[in-house]
């Protein structure tokens, strides 16, 4: 009885570590589980941080995760990101025109929009005439 207890422990360990503190160490790990919003910092997004901050629930909602490289750094709405996101982050940003200053990028790993500027309102309407999103809003 005391080993199935103690498999029982493990089991639940490693759930919670896989739905609560898995680390993402590249952009790919967020293919299927999550849309991004990437932001390369310049004064078209001055204030982006703030903006993303306080739409926290709208972004939830639509489990979009943001990245914001501000020159000095990531800013991200995650508690923790790696070397390997920042990388990609700016490999990413390395391979666009020099305009497209804001990328969605969908759940499928495609980039949605390309925007010289953060437009919230204007993203939370694309994502949401997204067909994966559709289905998402009707099963919640």
């Amino acid at each position: 009885m005391n080993n199935g207890r103690r498999f029982l422990a493990m089991l639940l360990l490693l759930i919670s570590l896989t739905a609560y503190g898995a680390e993402m160490n590249n952009l790919g790990d967020y293919q299927w589980k999550s849309r991004l919003i990437l932001i390369q910092s310049a004064s078209e997004t001055e204030g982006a941080v703030e903006s993303l901050r306080d739409a926290h629930a709208e972004l939830d909602d639509r489990d979009i995760i943001w990245f914001v490289n501000t020159g000095a750094g990531l800013v991200s709405n995650q508690a923790r990101v790696s070397g390997g996101v920042e990388h990609d982050v700016n490999e990413l940003f390395a391979k666009v025109r020099s305009e497209d200053r804001v990328l969605l990028i969908g759940k499928d790993g495609g980039i949605k929009s390309r925007e010289p500027s953060l437009d919230l309102e204007a993203i939370f309407r694309r994502t949401d005439a997204m067909p994966m999103r559709i289905r998402e809003m009707r099963t919640d």
